[in-house]
């Protein structure tokens, strides 16, 4: 293809602008990537500049994909050898590559989740409550950048100091690394390291959604492409990372720099009038915006929407499930085809569960879901030292399972007795473990330590089909999802490492097929990049859209505009036919795993169970004229079944 092949407009003189700087505002559904930013790679190409001199970064793995399947699906000399990541990836690689993390003691081992969990809870209170410390380590990840006008890279009180070396001292004695620091040290590194061969590797920088990255990753990207060109495009109404200090004002702030081409796209093809007009609606409520609404393409359809409520959360899940398996049972929609979007992961996993009893496919993608329980995270954690026996992140996993607190007490105590006796805390617990008596109170993990090491000795031993029947059992609920990963993975690994690599990637790395042959049922934030023809948004309660944590007004404030946003990306990822639903009344027990609020004099005993009373989204209102009457679910089932 030639790089101006189809395309005239806006998209063209983005894809043929020669400005060394480039900045694109373009709303969902406009083209933005697939005709000016992929064109513009083509011209690159068409023009002998050095593929490898090309970098595409995007926020996501899931977007970083897309790009590479974009990519590759231009048809141009050496398209296949463009990088396309995230800034993440390549920052990880960058200090792989630069023998940073070597250098400086570091070790590449990523904490999970809920690994990441025990560390806050091993630190101790002196920086609040648990809820407090992840908001701080939020900030510790974005270079205490929380806004543009922070200095990178150092904290500014001495609780954050404190904080920081709390932090990277139980990293370096557990021989972990966070994920969110590799793009803080990778700054680091840049900026202190003029000679850096990464500075002058790049002739033309690319960046999507340039929204959803914090105030020191835009200020890296300028690193970067201080000797090349950058070109970078996004959406501040799609702006949803806030908990992780996105910086929204940071594509307008470059679009405001003198030396900045700007471009502006508002044509969107892929949502139909009504749902577009919805859409408009909904985010022109966000207080102080200032921007023209989208406008459809010539001749897009009206489009099909119902707006509904359920008598309680079960029939929510019945009623769903019955439209889906009418859609496809009818040959009207293909499972592909359908969308499931909530902010309530359980909500969705019942949804699938029940798709998948018809039988229809059905695939959630939810954050970590598969390590949810107990008894994941110990088969995991066994897997982990099979193939590495020193993993101290593993260990710490299996001392303190089976209680809220992780025993973090006892293992506080246990470090500052090691640090005390300058030894490391294995060689304590072995001695432990062979019966020494030392003047530390830690028996309660000295026990766990030697049932773990005894387990791993005979785990260690088995062939790789064993090793996984031993760790995920068949029979085992808890641990289905693990078991279907690790039974693809024995396909190709070779050794327990091998294995291990595949689970992790698998688990922490869900990418979200854009063309699958299931239903992807997921949560709103997974849904970015997607297009589907019928969407289904559902839980759009209070409490669970928006979830909102705080009583301080401001904060407040923002939670709700995020929020609103969060629900702009759903509604604009469907291309014919948007369902939203509630509940009117839910499970005591959801309601208060949830934390969404509720009066206790609505209480009631339904069936043997407690229910509450819940209400619908207050975004729904701000859907406006254009948004169809909301109706009950069952009335709208009969319409839709019949």
């Amino acid at each position: 293809m030639s790089w101006d092949d189809d395309l005239s407009g806006v998209h063209r003189e983005i894809a043929g602008s020669e400005a060394s700087r480039i900045g694109v505002l373009a709303g969902p559904g406009t083209g933005k990537t697939k005709y000016g930013l992929m064109h513009r790679v083509v011209r690159l190409l068409e023009q002998d500049v050095p593929p490898e001199r090309i970098l595409l970064v995007s926020f996501t793995r899931v977007a970083a994909a897309d790009l590479r399947d974009k990519v590759a699906d231009l048809d141009a000399p050496r398209a296949e050898k463009v990088r396309a990541t995230t800034l993440h990836a390549f920052c990880f690689g960058l200090l792989q590559q630069e023998a940073v993390l070597h250098i400086s003691g570091r070790t590449p081992r990523i904490l999970m989740g809920h690994e990441v969990d025990l560390m806050l809870r091993d630190i101790g209170g002196d920086y609040g409550n648990i809820y407090d410390r992840r908001d701080t380590l939020e900030a510790f990840v974005a270079g205490w950048a929380r806004s543009p006008n922070d200095y990178p890279g150092i904290p500014a009180t001495d609780e954050e100091r404190n904080f920081q070396q709390a932090v990277q001292k139980w990293l370096r004695r557990h021989d972990a690394m966070l994920i969110g620091e590799v793009v803080p040290e990778a700054y680091k590194y840049l900026n202190s390291n003029p000679h850096a061969e990464a500075l002058t590797a790049f002739g033309h920088i690319i960046v999507d959604e340039y929204q959803d990255l914090n105030a020191l990753e835009q200020q890296l990207l300028d690193r970067l492409s201080e000797h090349g060109n950058l070109c970078i495009a996004g959406d501040d109404d799609q702006s949803i990372y806030s908990v992780r200090h996105a910086n929204p004002n940071g594509i307008r702030a470059f679009l405001d720099r003198e030396e900045v081409e700007t471009y502006f796209i508002h044509t969107c093809g892929r949502c139909p009038t009504q749902i577009l007009a919805m859409a408009n609606s909904l985010i022109g409520c966000t207080p102080n915006r200032q921007k023209e609404p989208l406008v459809p393409i010539n001749g897009a359809q009206s489009g099909s929407v119902a707006v509904i409520q359920w008598a309680h959360t079960d029939a929510e899940v019945d009623g769903i499930v019955a439209a889906i398996a009418q859609d496809i049972g009818s040959e009207k929609r293909e499972p592909g085809q359908i969308l499931v979007l909530t902010n309530w992961a359980e909500l969705g996993r019942r949804i699938r569960d029940r798709l998948s009893a018809l039988p229809i496919p059905a695939r959630t993608y939810f954050k970590e879901q598969a390590l949810g329980s107990d008894e994941s995270r110990e088969a995991l954690a066994l897997l982990r030292l099979v193939a590495d026996t020193r993993d101290m992140p593993a260990l710490r996993v299996l001392l303190g399972l089976g209680d809220a607190t992780g025993r973090s007490d006892a293992y506080r105590r246990l470090i500052t007795f090691s640090d005390a006796q300058g030894l490391d805390v294995w060689t304590v617990l072995e001695r432990l473990a062979a019966g020494d008596r030392l003047e530390v109170n830690a028996r309660a993990l000295s026990d766990r330590f030697a049932s773990a090491m005894d387990r791993v000795s005979q785990l260690i031993q088995l062939a790789l089909p064993n090793l996984v029947d031993i760790l995920f059992p068949e029979d085992a609920d808890a641990l289905t999802e693990l078991r279907t990963i690790a039974l693809d993975a024995l396909t190709e690994a070779e050794s327990a490492a091998d294995l291990l690599r595949a689970v992790v990637e698998a688990v922490t790395q869900d990418d979200v097929p854009q063309s699958p042959d299931f239903v992807r049922i997921m949560s709103l934030h997974k849904s970015k990049g997607l297009t589907c023809e019928s969407v289904y948004v559902v839980g759009a309660v209070d409490g669970v859209l928006p979830t909102i944590r705080t009583k301080n007004t401001v904060a407040y404030d923002a939670a709700m505009c995020e929020g609103r946003r969060l629900f702009f990306v759903a509604v604009t990822r469907a291309a014919s036919a948007l369902t939203i639903s509630s509940s009117k009344s839910m499970e005591l027990a959801d309601a208060a795993a949830r934390g969404v609020k509720f009066d206790k004099r609505t209480i009631r005993i339904v069936g043997g169970r407690h229910t509450v009373k819940a209400i619908a989204s207050p975004y729904l209102v701000e859907l406006g004229p254009s948004a169809p009457a909301p109706v009950t679910g069952e009335e709208w089932l009969g319409s839709h079944i019949g």
